[in-house]
C-alpha cells in the first residue's frame, strides 16, 4: 500500500473518531486535519511527512521510510483526543449527558493511555466501574502476567487518586464528588442510568488501540494459564510497546473485559459500571440517541486536507523565524530567541501531555515540532527525541524525569533545541581565485598531457571500485551469517516461563482444525505432550547450544546459495530463501544425511502431520490454519493435533516484519520444515537445505508454503 493511500484511510479513520465525538461533520475535519499536522511534525513518529523526502541518497534507509509503525496510528488515536478538547470545552456547558459521557470517557483513557496498561485497568475497573480494588487487583494480574509488576491495594487507591485528579481539573463543576464506604472518593453517578450504558460501551470499543486484536481465550483458568500475548520475558526492550497494546485492548474493549470478569466470577460490566451525574444547567441541547456510523469523506475533502498539509509543509521549508513558541497542552511555556540563543530548559509535572513549538508567521502560528509524552517510556530513563524540517533545521527534545518512591514520573526537565542547516561549501570558488579553479587548470595543460591524466582517472576509478565490491561482498556474506547463526530456529525463540510458579500456557482464540479435532496450537518441544487442562506445564530441555563462529565446522549459515536455490520470488511479491548447512556439517548433521541413509519414515511413506509453531504463536496459528486447509485440499496429507498418531512433524517459526494498516498485508517470516519420527528433515528434498525462509504477505504466504509442500513432496 502506497503512503499516498495510508494517508487517506488515516486521515478518514481521524475523521471517524472526531465524527463520534462530536456529531459535527465540520468539527471533525478540522479535527482530523490538526491531529494530522501534529503527527507530520511528531518527533517520536516512525511515520514522517509524505510530502517530504529527506536529504541524501534515496537508497538510503535513512531517506525514504516504506514501512509505517503500528505505532503512529496509535499516535494519531493520541492527538485526535488531545485535539478534540477545544472543541469540547467550547460547547459543553451547554450539553446534555449523553456528549459529556463520551467527553468524560474519552478524557480518562486519553490519561490512562499516556502512561501505561495498568493506568488504564485501573480506569476501567475503579473508575468507570465500581469493582473492589481486590477484583481490579485480579484483574490485572491476569493482564500483566508479571508478579514482579502486582502492587498493593495503597498503591490501587493512590494511583485511583492521580486519575480523579485530572479528571476533575478537566471538568470542573461539571462532575461532583462524593464519600463512600470507608471514606472513599468517588464521583456521584446515576441511580438509574440503563439508558446511556450502550453509550459508554461503544465509547470503549471506539477507543481501544487501533489495529489491536482480542489475545484473550474464550476460556482459560486465571490461576494456572498463562497468556502468552500478555507475557514479556524482558529480551527485547521493543517488544514490550506490542505487548502493552495487547493490554491495553483487554482492558478497554467490552468484549475482552468481559472474557475476565467471567473467569475470575465477578459481576458483568453492567452491574457495576457507573455514569456520572453530570451537573449541568437547565436550558442544556440533549440529543435524541447516538449519531449514526461515522461518515467517510468525500474524494474533494481528502483532497483539501491534503493539499492544506501539503501547504503547510512548504511553509515549513521556507521558515525564515527569529523566535519561536514553546506551547505545552495549550499554554505557552517558554520561547526561544534564536538571535540570542538556540536553547530552552523548563520544568514540566506529572499532567502534561504534548509539546509544540511554533513559529509565528503573518499573524498566523505554524506548527514546525511537536511531542506527544508516553510516561511509560519516561520510566525507563532520559528520553531523547528530535525533528528534521523540510528546510534542514532539527528541533530536539531531551526530556529527564524524576521519578516518585514508585519508580512513576513525577516530573520532567525539558530542553528544546534550534539548530540550523550547515552550510555547504561552493563548489566554485569565488571569482578572486577563479585561477585555481578545475576547468582552469585543465586548459592550462598541454594537449599531450590530457589523454594520460583521463587513463590515470579511469584506472583509479577502476582499483576504487574493485576495492568497493570486495568490501560490499564480504559484508554481504557476513550479513547473511548473522541473520541465519543457528542450526535450530527454535531455539532463538523459546519463551521461558516467568520467574514464578510454573503455568501452562493458553492461546488465544482460534478457529476448530478443520477435521473437527482441535487445536493447530502445540508445543515448541517434540518431545513434550501438550500440557492437559489441569496439569502443570513441565520445563522444556535446554537445546544443545550451536559453537561459536570460531568453530566453522559446527554451524549452518545461508551462504551464497547454488543457482537452483536463488532466492525466488512470485507475483504476489513473497520471497523464498533456502536455509542449508556447509558440506562438512552435512555428513555429519542427521537432519541432512543423504537420503539413501534416512532413518525413520520417508517423505513418500508420511501421510499425517502434526503442526508445531515457535516465534509468534498468534501469527503462527493463523499461517497454520491456512496451510492445512490448502494442503489438506490436494489429499496427499492429512492435519492431526495429536501428536503422538503423526507421521511427521511440520516445524513453522514465525516472525512478525512489519504492519500495515490492512492487518491481511502485514509482512512476515516464515522458516518451515518437514521432520519424521525420528528427528530427520524429510522436506525440503533439496540435498544439503535444511528449511525453507519465506517471507511477504500473511494473506498469501500460507498458500505458497501450502502448494510447495504438496508439490514438493511428490518429488
Amino acid at each position: 500500500m502506497s503512503p499516498e493511500i495510508f494517508k487517506n484511510d488515516w486521515i478518514d479513520r481521524a475523521f471517524g473518531m472526531a465524527f463520534f465525538l462530536h456529531g459535527d461533520r465540520e468539527t471533525a475535519k478540522k479535527i482530523a486535519l490538526r491531529a494530522m499536522t501534529k503527527l507530520e511534525t511528531a518527533s517520536n513518529a516512525q511515520f514522517k511527512r509524505f510530502y517530504y523526502t529527506p536529504t541524501g541518497r534515496q537508497d538510503s534507509a535513512r531517506a525514504t521510510r516504506n514501512r509505517v509503525s503500528m505505532n503512529d496510528l496509535q499516535l494519531l488515536q493520541r492527538l485526535v483526543f488531545v485535539e478534540s478538547e477545544e472543541f469540547e470545552r467550547a460547547k459543553e456547558k451547554t450539553l446534555g449527558e449523553r456528549p459529556l459521557l463520551k467527553f468524560y470517557i474519552k478524557h480518562l483513557v486519553r490519561i490512562a493511555l499516556k502512561r501505561n496498561s495498568f493506568y488504564v485497568t485501573l480506569g476501567v475497573a475503579r473508575i468507570l466501574h465500581n469493582y473492589a480494588t481486590a477484583d481490579a487487583m485480579e484483574i490485572y494480574n491476569i493482564v500483566v502476567q508479571d508478579p514482579e509488576r502486582v502492587h498493593d491495594d495503597y498503591y490501587y487507591r493512590s494511583r485511583k487518586g492521580v486519575l480523579m485528579k485530572e479528571l476533575k481539573a478537566r471538568f470542573g463543576s461539571l462532575l461532583e464528588t462524593v464519600r463512600v464506604n470507608r471514606g472513599e472518593e468517588r464521583f456521584g453517578s446515576r441511580p438509574e442510568a440503563e439508558d446511556l450504558l450502550a453509550t459508554a460501551r461503544d465509547c470503549l470499543k471506539n477507543f481501544t488501540p487501533w489495529n489491536s486484536y482480542c489475545a484473550i481465550p474464550d476460556e482459560f483458568d486465571p490461576t494456572e494459564d498463562l497468556i502468552a500475548p500478555f507475557y514479556f520475558d524482558k529480551k527485547d526492550p521493543d517488544e514490550e510497546h506490542r505487548i502493552e497494546i495487547n493490554r491495553i485492548h483487554a482492558a478497554l474493549h467490552p468484549g475482552c473485559f468481559a472474557r475476565l470478569t467471567d473467569a475470575l466470577d465477578l459481576p458483568p460490566s453492567p452491574e457495576k459500571m457507573e455514569i456520572p451525574h453530570f451537573m449541568i444547567e437547565e436550558n442544556y441541547t440533549e440529543t435524541d440517541g447516538d449519531p449514526p456510523d461515522p461518515p467517510h469523506l468525500d474524494p474533494d475533502e481528502l483532497e483539501q486536507i491534503r493539499e492544506i498539509l501539503k501547504a503547510q509543509a512548504e511553509s515549513r521549508k521556507a521558515m525564515a523565524a527569529n523566535v519561536l513558541r514553546v506551547v505545552v497542552d495549550g499554554d505557552e511555556k517558554a520561547r526561544i530567541d534564536l538571535a540570542e540563543t538556540g536553547r530552552v530548559d523548563f520544568d514540566l509535572d506529572d499532567s502534561a501531555e504534548l509539546i509544540e513549538v511554533r513559529v509565528v508567521e503573518k499573524d498566523e502560528d505554524l506548527i514546525v515540532a511537536t511531542h506527544l509524552l508516553s510516561f511509560d517510556e519516561l520510566q525507563k530513563g532520559a528520553h531523547f527525541g528530535g525533528v528534521r524540517l523540510e528546510g534542514g533545521q532539527e528541533i530536539s527534545f531531551d526530556l529527564k524525569p524524576s521519578l516518585d518512591q514508585y519508580g512513576e514520573v513525577s516530573s520532567i526537565n525539558c530542553a528544546v533545541e534550534f539548530s540550523e542547516k550547515e552550510k555547504l561549501a561552493p563548489v566554485v570558488a569565488a571569482p578572486a581565485k577563479e585561477r585555481f579553479s578545475l576547468s582552469v587548470w585543465l586548459d592550462n595543460l598541454g594537449w599531450a598531457f590530457k589523454p594520460a591524466l583521463g587513463f590515470g582517472l579511469i584506472l583509479l576509478m577502476l582499483g576504487f571500485g574493485w576495492l568497493v565490491y570486495r568490501g560490499l561482498s564480504g559484508e554481504e556474506k557476513k550479513a547473511q551469517n548473522e541473520e541465519f547463526p543457528a542450526v535450530d530456529r527454535e531455539r532463538e525463540v523459546n519463551i521461558p516461563a516467568p520467574p514464578v510458579e510454573p503455568k501452562k500456557e493458553v492461546a488465544p482464540p482460534e478457529e476448530e482444525h478443520p477435521s473437527g479435532n482441535g487445536s493447530l496450537n502445540a508445543p515448541q518441544n517434540p518431545n513434550h505432550k501438550a500440557p492437559g487442562r489441569n496439569s502443570q506445564s513441565k520445563p522444556r530441555p535446554e537445546r544443545q547450544r550451536t559453537p561459536r563462529r570460531s568453530e566453522p565446522k559446527n554451524k549452518v549459515v545461508l551462504g551464497p546459495p547454488p543457482r537452483e536455490l536463488q532466492a525466488v520470488s512470485d507475483s504476489d511479491g513473497i520471497l523464498r530463501l533456502p536455509i542449508y548447512g556447509e558440506k562438512e556439517l552435512v555428513k555429519n548433521d542427521p537432519r541432512a544425511v543423504p537420503r539413501n541413509k534416512l532413518t525413520g519414515r520417508p517423505l513418500s511413506e508420511i501421510k499425517r502431520v502434526f503442526i508445531e509453531i515457535s516465534g509468534d504463536e498468534v501469527l503462527g496459528r493463523q499461517i497454520a490454519e491456512k496451510i492445512s486447509v490448502e494442503a489438506g485440499r490436494s489429499g496427499r496429507f492429512v492435519f492431526t493435533p495429536d501428536k503422538e498418531s503423526a507421521d511427521a512433524a511440520l516445524k513453522i517459526y514465525v516472525r512478525h516484519e512489519s504492519d500495515v494498516d490492512d492487518p491481511d498485508e502485514k509482512m512476515v517470516t516464515a522458516v518451515i520444515r518437514l521432520v519424521n519420527d525420528k528427528g530427520y528433515v524429510v522436506y525440503p528434498v533439496r540435498r544439503g537445505v535444511i528449511g525453507w525462509k519465506y517471507v511477504g504477505p500473511i494473506s498469501k504466504l500460507p498458500g505458497r508454503i501450502a502448494r510447495e509442500l504438496s508439490s514438493g513432496s511428490k518429488q
